[in-house]
């Protein structure tokens, strides 16, 4: 799978942790990618390398109750 792919390809250079979706974000199954922020161009730049997009990152909100949408590549 796409999430399966990224993860064995970041894991190689970025310290990440392949978590269930948060409820907040989907009441689907499904796993996703969380990584520290710094890191967020790097990985955007391999993510799109390996052609894995279309993709959305999230970042918790500032009160830790929910997430924010901080970027959509498709």
């Amino acid at each position: 799978s796409r999430v399966m792919l990224a993860e064995i390809r970041l894991q190689e250079k970025f310290d990440i942790l392949l978590i269930p979706v948060p409820r907040a974000l989907s009441s689907d199954c499904g796993m996703v990618i969380r990584f520290d922020q710094n890191d967020q161009d790097e990985i955007v730049l391999l993510l799109t390398q390996l052609g894995l997009k279309p993709f959305t990152i999230y970042a918790p909100q500032s009160d830790g109750e929910g997430f924010v949408e901080v970027g959509e590549f498709s």
